[in-house]
């Protein structure tokens, strides 16, 4: 089934949510007023805490890949520490001339490290692959919105094809030595170029989290209900998982029962994957702005698939990175920073590489004008940058803000997810196993407790067999 959306303001959308979704299976023409990048529309009944793991993942050439698993799960409801999003990098030591990499995000909905919550799990699964030299915390304000409707969300950090490892390769050139190692230890760059080695880092990344998700989470995780969703890259990892790879030389990771892909690669690692044989309910979203990957290879793409259980909706004016929920305020964040000192060298290259992006989409596209003036004005090194000069009128230049994209992604994962892995029964038994963040709401360790599932969920297929 294909659908395409554009997007209505704020206001226009709220309304009752099956009505929203029954109008925007047809292409609905839209105006709309501008949402702050940084704002968290769409949240479900559940407080969302945030903790990050640590994987040691063997790599294809036998190196252990430290790979950080971030996670956002339902929590107990209490006064916490807003949870902050940044840079492995961060207060790393340069050389004497520069200043450590210093911006970070905070501006969410998570608490850091609070306990997960008893009441209505055990909880299905939404592991989620960032794109190629992305970062999990790209996509931060939306995953967490998710895991506030009763997901546990489990995002890694593909070493060797992060922008932490871009950020590094970097740093180095500018000293003209390798002044910080890769993460892994293996030799310069860390920025890895090889496909077929990243394909199958990032199936293995999947597979190791799914094998940890009972020790961190006991009998609060559904491990029988997993569900995939992935950006760019991270499109073609849920593919590959989902379907396997000939080329690549890997079978399906048979634990994943769906799959949402959000925008997808181009055609020559899309087809990597074994997309043909792929039989589980996906969804595919693509931007009709896209030039990175254009809609027609998602179009392709969802031709391609064995399951009759699929769909794919359009963006219109959606780019690239439109998906990536948080690049807006590190915008903000380190725009504020590089435009005070010019000691701040990486935090310098983060702007720029927000600012400029050959095909995936820039600041001015795709941000509204807070992200430029609030909580500093940044407007002077962007036009320094960038020659481009912002204002209330004329930003996103694509009348499409992150944040919007953001909403609806939530609303589309969590109506799809709701529903098909709600066809998976949940296990019977007890778990014995308590778990790192396993508590009832008064923080006290669980015993062994029923599967049960609660929560808003929404007829998708319902709705969906009216078109």
């Amino acid at each position: 089934m294909k659908r395409s959306i554009s997007f209505r303001s704020r206001e226009e959308r709220i309304m009752d949510r099956k009505t929203f979704w029954l109008l925007s299976l047809f292409l609905i023409s839209l105006m709309g007023s501008r949402v702050t990048a940084t704002a968290a529309v769409h949240q479900g009944s559940f407080a969302v805490g945030h903790s990050i793991q640590h994987l040691n993942v063997p790599g294809t050439s036998g190196e252990i890949r430290p790979v950080t698993v971030h996670l956002w799960y339902p929590a107990v409801p209490r006064v916490a520490v807003n949870s902050s999003y940044t840079s492995r990098l961060n207060g790393v030591t340069l050389l004497p001339q520069w200043d450590p990499l210093s911006w970070q995000v905070s501006q969410g909905i998570a608490h850091e490290d609070v306990p997960a919550t008893m009441g209505g799990g055990p909880w299905p699964v939404i592991i989620f692959s960032h794109g190629a030299t992305n970062n999990a915390i790209d996509y931060a304000f939306m995953l967490e919105e998710l895991a506030s409707f009763g997901f546990i969300v489990a995002a890694p950090d593909h070493v060797g094809n992060t922008q932490d490892d871009v950020r590094i390769d970097f740093i180095n050139a500018q000293a003209h030595f390798q002044l910080l190692p890769c993460f892994d230890n293996f030799t310069a760059p860390c920025a890895r170029t090889n496909v077929p080695n990243s394909m199958i880092n990032r199936v293995h990344d999947v597979s190791a989290i799914i094998d940890s998700l009972t020790t961190w989470f006991g009998n609060r995780v559904d491990v029988s209900r997993i569900g995939m969703m992935g950006h760019s890259r991270g499109t073609v990892t849920a593919l590959s998982a989902a379907g396997g790879s000939t080329l690549w030389g890997f079978p399906p990771e048979p634990r994943v029962k769906a799959i949402m892909g959000m925008a997808i690669g181009i055609p020559a690692i899309t087809f990597g994957a074994n997309v043909s044989s792929i039989t589980l309910p996906t969804l595919l979203v693509a931007g009709l702005s896209d030039t990175n990957s254009p809609a027609v290879v998602s179009q392709a793409a969802y031709n391609a698939l064995g399951s009759a259980d699929k769909q794919i909706v359009f963006i219109s004016n959606g780019v690239h990175r439109s998906f990536d929920s948080t690049l807006c305020a590190q915008m903000q964040s380190s725009g504020s920073i590089a435009q005070a000192t010019i000691r701040a060298i990486a935090d310098t290259h983060t702007l720029r590489g927000v600012l400029f992006s050959p095909n995936g989409g820039t600041g001015v596209n795709f941000c509204g004008f807070d992200s430029f003036t609030q909580p500093t004005d940044i407007r002077p090194i962007v036009t320094s940058m960038t020659g481009f000069n912002v204002t209330s009128s004329n930003v996103p230049t694509l009348s499409l803000t992150t944040a919007e994209v953001k909403d609806q992604m939530v609303e589309l994962a969590v109506d799809f997810f709701g529903d098909v892995l709600n066809r998976f029964p949940p296990q019977n038994g007890l778990f014995m196993v308590p778990g790192r963040f396993a508590t009832d709401d008064a923080g006290r360790g669980l015993g062994p407790a029923r599967r049960q599932l609660q929560g808003d969920r929404h007829q998708w297929r319902q709705i969906a067999e009216l078109c």
